[in-house]
């Protein structure tokens, strides 16, 4: 018969397995759900930084855009600031990434 002390191990291991297999599912949806969301995102970074946007900004300054247009796209801060999030989230995972991957940590 196994000590208490290694049944109580073996309850512990038992338990982050299957915290392990419920956070990995979850992590796996989000993974997905981001690579779905990239093209919209390389989309929008596009329209910000090599595309329309000045112009839009510009007719918007103008009063050339009805008001009942939502215009949220149109802030200095708000698309640069998601892509700079994008941005930091990815760098943050490449870090965890390391972790998981460096052999040593096992």
């Amino acid at each position: 018969m196994l000590s208490q002390t290694r049944l109580v191990q073996l309850a512990e291991m038992e338990n982050i397995l299957n915290e392990a297999n419920e956070f990995l599912t979850e992590a796996e949806t989000f993974l997905e759900k981001w690579q779905a969301f990239l093209p919209k995102m390389q989309r929008l970074e596009r329209y910000y930084f090599d595309g329309d946007w000045f112009a839009d900004f510009e007719a918007y300054e103008k009063g050339e855009i009805v008001n009942s247009q939502p215009c949220g796209v149109l802030s200095e801060d708000l698309v640069f600031n998601a892509a700079a999030k994008q941005q930091t989230l990815a760098i943050e995972y490449l870090k965890l990434i390391s972790k998981i991957l460096d052999q040593k940590n096992r």
